[in-house]
Parts: C-alpha cells; structure tokens; sequence
C-alpha cells in the first residue's frame, strides 16, 4: 500500500475491520492484523488499488484428519495422516 492513511484509501475495509473489533475484540482483530502484514495468514484486504496483508495461497488440496480437521496436503511441514500418503503417494 502506498504511504497515506489507510482509513482514507480503503475506508471501506476500514468500517470493516472496526465492525470486527467490535463484534470480536479488539485484540483478536488486531493480532490477525498483524500476523498478515508481517506475512502470515489472517488478514488481507484490496480496495480502490490498494492492497494490505498477505493474500491467501491458491490452488493448495485441502484434507480432513482422522478427527475431522483441515489439513493442507501441499504443506511439507503438516503432519499428513497416514491414509492420504498410501493413496497420494510420498508427500513433499
């Protein structure tokens, strides 16, 4: 994003973000916020040109473990149940 106030290029984001302050906490919103502007997943947002965050990875396959939790499949640093490297193959 260039160099201005964000509230004024992307106010739309803006009222967003402070709708999530106040229905999820301050804190919460603001760590995501953050870990996205440091390069991490949770926060990313495009408005008029401007960008801000880190987006999110595209075309990864996404699993369930055995208790029903998403995995990335693409991840070579996931603990891939057992199951999937059988069928798939070796993983990373």
């Amino acid at each position: 994003m260039s160099n201005g106030n964000m509230r004024e290029q992307m106010p739309q984001v803006a009222a967003i973000i402070d709708a999530f302050r106040e229905a999820f906490g301050a804190k919460e919103v603001d760590a995501a916020i953050r870990r996205g502007m440091r390069g991490g997943q949770g926060f990313h947002a495009t408005e008029g040109g401007h960008e801000v965050g880190t987006p999110i990875a595209r075309g990864v396959r996404i699993g369930t473990d055995e208790r029903g939790n998403r995995i990335n499949l693409d991840d070579p640093q996931a603990n891939i149940p057992e199951p999937y490297v059988r069928r798939m193959g070796e993983m990373g």
